[in-house]
């Protein structure tokens, strides 16, 4: 565990005790700090927006109903992020659509453009974002979330593991063929270049932030 990691997991700690202890406000906090997280999650899971940004509405609310259950300090990060993945995989099993685990493996590479500029060059492009999120958002579920957690998210292979319930080697597995499936020079560009894909601030922050915060404050009338 990094130092940020310790000190996210004491702050986080300390939030939750002030929640439980009757502060109610103070989950704003939490909701703001992960929500750009569980955002990625859903979008891995989803690829409408509309759709993620329910997920990560909904689970929120479930995390906070349930916050009187996490066993802490250590692990909440992992805790409402499971929680997130639990929901989304609920949404794709009521919708009939294929089940994340049940997806069969497809590895038809997802062809560029030839007549674009090279993705190296098109870095700076300001539509550059939006066409790497298209490609992604084109991935299998079962590659899609795996490879939005590791290359964008810059999470650990354990942690993804433990978040989608998979082992350590099918993950790392995964990762390598997404990658290759979006073509290797997408893949090592997501990892290598500071680029914030599927961000999730300004209005659409505030606006799941203050959704949640009514219901809630709602429920605890």
């Amino acid at each position: 565990m990094t130092e940020m990691d310790s000190l996210t997991t004491t702050e986080d700690y300390q939030l939750i005790t002030h929640i439980l202890a009757g502060n109610i406000n103070a989950y704003e906090v939490v909701i703001r700090r992960y929500n750009q997280l569980m955002f990625r999650i859903a979008k891995g899971i989803f690829a409408d927006d509309d759709e993620a940004m329910d997920i990560v509405q909904e689970a929120h609310i479930t995390a906070y109903q349930k916050l009187a259950t996490f066993k802490g300090p250590k692990g909440f990060m992992t805790w409402i992020a499971t929680i997130t993945r639990n929901i989304a995989l609920m949404r794709l099993r009521k919708s009939s659509r294929l089940s994340y685990k049940e997806e069969k493996e497809v590895f038809n590479l997802i062809e560029l453009d030839t007549a674009a500029e090279p993705i190296h060059d098109a870095i700076a492009n300001q539509q550059t974002k939006a066409t790497l999120e298209q490609l992604i958002n084109a991935l299998p579920i079962n590659y899609r979330a795996i490879f939005i957690l590791r290359a964008i998210e810059k999470m650990a292979i354990n942690d993804i593991a433990q978040i989608l319930s998979l082992e350590y080697n099918v993950v790392k597995v995964r990762f390598h063929r997404a990658k290759k499936m979006l073509k290797i020079e997408i893949g090592e560009v997501l990892t290598e270049q500071k680029l914030s894909l599927y961000e999730f601030a300004g209005d659409r922050c505030d606006n799941i932030t203050r959704n949640v915060m009514a219901v809630i404050k709602q429920e605890s009338r």
